[in-house]
């Protein structure tokens, strides 16, 4: 049995926050994590332009909602408590070190830092983030995952403590991302926060044109400095487009109009193979197609309609349409090569003609909701096609990214393709905003307490055996009940210049700019 003092990082904290021990984690040193490029000397300047097909609908983390794209934005600006490395450990951030002991948590912060707008970061201003999160009033995407966080107190300027309801084995996950991001109290109080961000991060806001572009300014006085000590971040700027058209953001990687591009659809990122000007890396990430049925009202309030629904769709003939031969298929957000996969969960087999029988007579009139975005429409009319064959009358609505989110939160839809990328920081964050009654992105309207139950069971405890089999479990209970139908899972490489370097990226394959730079 490993003593606390021997545990890695990862282990150490998850346990401590689990079972009550005391652990305490100093800083020894803060370096890039997941670097994905030789550096190139500390290079210092120039403008790195990302093209970026998931333009935000706020720079507020609190209240963000794109779980897997926001944050690569959202790092430019702010620094976090802590920062969670690929391998999952934890280094410090704005907190220099932390103590768990029980259900109390005491972070000793960083001395010296001050906000873009001068003020300074400390305690109480972490604090006023944290109880923010919490509020009620503050209707945060975030509360759910610092939903077991009953205080935030600043004991002096660099002493923050956190009183827990009960042990949370993710708190540190939780505070190494959105919820741990740290902005101004003086900007957020002065209103229109969304459009104004203010953080301690690498690059200063500077503009946001929507559906055109956002732009950081290098933060010229940048706490952090790189493990050889030189000052962070190294570009002078960076430009994020925002270009929904995949066939345009292809051609711009390509002629050197963007050095790097979020995600690109495989009939996109096969064309660039061999162009010793891209580098393509597939780094583990994969987008998860599926179609959300509302079971708040007819037809998908019947088991046997949804049913009906799952065995009219292809899934491999989406993928062959969709992304040539570049994806895998999957029972749920799992990937093959995750830990709480099991292959033996599968939706009904592809059934059209018991599909129509199923449903028994006169068309079933629904409609799909979809984003205008390639390959989204393409996907959706496939899918029409595949449910007229089974009996389904289904008509097919493409709207702007915001349109669809905002129909989803009403839950005015019957059905919605959408797509996320996997794989999340931890299983927890794949299924509980979706699934879980409260979840903040339960578009079906989900009230399942069994489900609900085995989701509190996979949160709850460290034993990974026992957690893989809560998820299995989760995840069966998805399938069988035909709340949502799991498609195709696309690859989805990083793409970049093979000028630029220095990536550093999440756990989920999300960006950190702070030490990228351009070769010339």
């Amino acid at each position: 049995m490993a003593t606390p003092s021997s545990m890695p990082p990862a282990l150490l904290s998850r346990r401590a926050l689990l079972g009550g021990a005391v652990a305490t984690l100093t800083a020894v040193g803060l370096t890039a994590c997941g670097d994905t490029g030789e550096r190139g000397g500390g290079k210092r300047g120039g403008t790195l332009t990302v093209g970026f097909d998931n333009e935000p609908t706020t720079l507020d983390p609190a209240l963000s909602s794109a779980i897997s794209s926001d944050r690569s934005v959202l790092n430019l600006f702010y620094d976090t408590l802590l920062r969670q490395e690929r391998d999952g450990s934890f280094v410090p951030a704005l907190a220099e070190k932390w103590t768990v002991e029980g259900t109390t948590v005491t972070f000793t912060l960083r001395d010296g830092v001050r906000f873009h707008d001068g003020t300074p970061f400390d305690a109480e201003a972490a604090a006023f983030n944290l109880r923010r999160v919490i509020d009620p009033a503050t209707k945060s995407t975030k509360a759910g995952a610092l939903k077991k966080l009953a205080a935030a107190d600043a004991v002096d300027p660099r002493t923050l403590r956190l009183t827990l309801k009960a042990a949370d084995p993710l708190l540190l996950v939780q505070l190494a991302h959105e919820p741990g991001m740290m902005a101004s109290p003086t900007a957020v109080k002065a209103g229109d926060y969304g459009r104004k961000p203010v953080g301690t991060g690498p690059f200063v806001f500077d503009a946001w044109r929507s559906k055109v572009q956002l732009t950081g300014k290098r933060n010229t006085t940048y706490w952090r400095r790189a493990a050889d000590g030189s000052a962070l971040p190294r570009l002078d700027q960076v430009v994020f487009r925002f270009v929904t058209d995949t066939k345009v953001l292809r051609a711009e990687v390509t002629t050197g109009g963007v050095q790097l591009v979020r995600a690109l659809p495989p009939e996109e990122f096969k064309q660039l193979a061999g162009n010793k000007q891209v580098v393509l890396e597939d780094i583990g990430v994969r987008r998860a197609y599926y179609v959300a049925l509302n079971v708040t009202r007819a037809p998908f309030d019947d088991p046997k309609v949804r049913e009906a629904f799952a065995m009219a769709v292809d899934r491999t003939g989406v993928g062959k349409a969709a992304a040539g031969g570049e994806f895998d298929l999957a029972p749920s957000f799992a990937t093959s090569k995750d830990w709480f996969y099991d292959p033996s969960i599968t939706p009904p087999p592809f059934d059209p003609a018991k599909a129509k029988a199923a449903l028994g007579g006169a068309p079933v009139p629904i409609t799909v909701v979809a984003r205008r975005r390639a390959p989204d429409p393409t996907i959706a009319e496939l899918l029409q096609s595949q449910l007229t064959a089974a009996g389904f009358a289904p008509k097919v609505e493409v709207l702007e990214a915001q349109t669809q989110l905002d129909r989803m939160r009403k839950q005015d839809f019957d059905a919605t393709l959408l797509v996320i990328d996997i794989p999340r920081l931890d299983p927890s964050l794949s299924f509980d905003p979706y699934f879980a009654s409260k979840g903040s992105n339960n578009w079906s309207g989900l009230t399942d307490t069994t489900l609900d139950g085995l989701l509190e069971k996979a949160v709850g405890s460290d034993d990974r055996a026992v957690r893989r089999q809560a998820y299995v479990d989760v995840q069966r209970r998805i399938v069988g009940e035909n709340y949502w139908i799991f498609l195709h899972q696309p690859k989805s490489p990083l793409i970049h210049s093979a000028k630029l370097s220095g990536i550093v990226l999440n756990v989920d394959g999300q960006w950190r700019l702070d030490e990228a730079e351009l070769a010339s």
